[in-house]
């Protein structure tokens, strides 16, 4: 029974992140109802379904005390990296749904939007493993990362103004069932618990997405000690549980937020969820936690275990948005369930050889 426990925890963050995810997208949706296509995705529900990949990092830095566990926090990002940019996708096209909630045998998305979530989540990307490179990760090194995605936010803030009132949609509040208390406990569904679940203003919006993200950091904590106690069990390096069972775990919340709005017909969001998370992911949920641990431990440097192992990571994390990028900018007028299987075909080419690499 003991051997199961890590796994155990690692299924409950599962459950936590599921649902907190669902009360975080029910609440972001009136929060992001006035954004431009792409843009929600991008920033709302991309930071708020990142969190728990910060939150991780946080674990490992300041509840667990242990700076060496700083590369789990790094396989957890890396993995959900290649996961947001393969598997999420595919999975939003598979299930993509027009707005009269019929199957589509395929979605065109908006080339202006996808290039822009390209570059940036590519600058990001480059930055880390040029910044994983050197032997120590630096206080200044985390402000880079941090300035990099705060120039994306100025980016995003540009493009919402330039398209404000194009292709406005009046916003419609989606109610989560009301299932009584106690299973909207168990649900997370806090606007039905303190609110009656009536319409969100602004306060009540806010205070939902603080008691999911609090249900998220929570479950972050739990999920680290289920990646290091899978690691034991199986005998395999924390590194690793972290990249597999940790980086699928924490991609729970993009992978939900990003197949609800393909089903909705939503697909400019579908996409630049995950794009925008691994922004997100690679900057500010790695360097901002690592940023705060410098200053409050008056440091201003991390030794890196630079082997051949992280080299290789570090690589073919930018090789996978590459291709991802590839497939879906030449098909961007018509991307079909063809290049779904193609991605989630390389999603598991590069796990498979990820598990060869690292043993």
């Amino acid at each position: 029974m003991e051997s199961l426990l890590p796994f155990l925890y690692i299924f409950l963050s599962c459950y936590l992140l599921k649902y907190a995810c669902d009360t975080f997208e029910q609440a972001a949706g009136y929060l992001g109802r006035n954004f431009p296509p792409g843009v929600k995705g991008a920033t709302v529900n991309a930071i708020g379904s990142s969190m728990p990949e910060m939150c991780v990092v946080i674990a490992c830095l300041f509840w667990f005390d242990d700076p060496s566990l700083v590369m789990v926090a790094l396989g957890v990002t890396a993995g959900s990296a290649i996961f947001n940019g393969c598997v999420i996708p595919a999975l939003s096209i598979i299930m993509a749904k027009d707005e009269d909630g019929k199957s589509v045998d395929h979605i065109e998305l908006d080339k202006r939007v996808l290039l822009r979530d390209v570059f940036w989540v590519l600058t990001a990307e480059i930055a880390l493993i040029v910044c994983l490179g050197f032997n120590h990760f630096t206080i200044g090194m985390a402000v880079i990362l941090n300035v990099i995605y705060f120039l994306y936010a100025v980016h995003l803030y540009i493009d919402a103004k330039r398209h404000v009132g194009e292709d406005d949609e009046e916003y419609e509040y989606e109610e989560i069932e009301d299932k009584g208390f106690l299973l909207n406990l168990c649900s997370f569904n806090f606007n039905a618990i303190i609110f009656s679940n009536r319409a969100f203003t602004l306060s009540s919006a806010l205070l939902v997405i603080t008691l999911a993200v609090a249900i998220i950091s929570g479950a972050s904590h739990i999920l680290v000690e289920g990646v290091l106690g899978s690691a034991s069990v199986l005998g395999v390096p924390e590194f690793f549980a972290g990249l597999v069972f940790g980086a699928a775990a924490s991609s729970v919340p993009d992978l939900i937020l990003s197949v609800k709005d393909a089903q909705k017909g939503e697909y400019e969001d579908a996409v630049a969820n995950p794009l925008a998370s691994n922004t997100f992911d690679t900057t500010v949920a790695f360097a901002l936690p690592l940023l705060a641990w410098f200053l409050i431990n008056g440091v201003d440097s991390l030794p890196l275990v630079n082997d051949d192992n992280l080299t290789i990571l570090r690589w073919s994390i930018v090789g996978v948005t590459f291709a991802v990028a590839a497939s879906l900018l030449f098909n961007y007028k018509k991307v079909t369930k063809t290049v779904a299987y193609f991605l989630l075909t390389l999603f598991a080419v590069w796990a498979a050889s990820m598990y060869f690499v690292i043993q």
